[in-house]
């Protein structure tokens, strides 16, 4: 029998910001466990797309990610 250990994910926290036309009209905090950085930032914009700011009557809506640790 083997020894069960769990490793915890770091933890990051992504703020998503949404533009039209490039001006920012709302923004999001999302706080995602992942292995790296840029998985962390692709998870909160995949979550990003079920936000209420994600309108596709929005015109020209597009969203920046930051990623920082926690």
């Amino acid at each position: 029998m083997r020894a069960h250990s769990s490793l915890s994910l770091p933890q990051f926290i992504v703020d998503i910001a949404f533009f039209s036309g490039g001006e920012q009209y709302a923004a999001e905090t999302y706080a995602v466990p992942a292995s790296t950085w840029f998985a962390a930032e692709q998870q909160a914009l995949q979550m990003s797309v079920n936000s209420v700011y994600d309108d596709a009557r929005i015109p020209d809506l597009s969203r920046t990610a930051t990623v920082r640790t926690a």
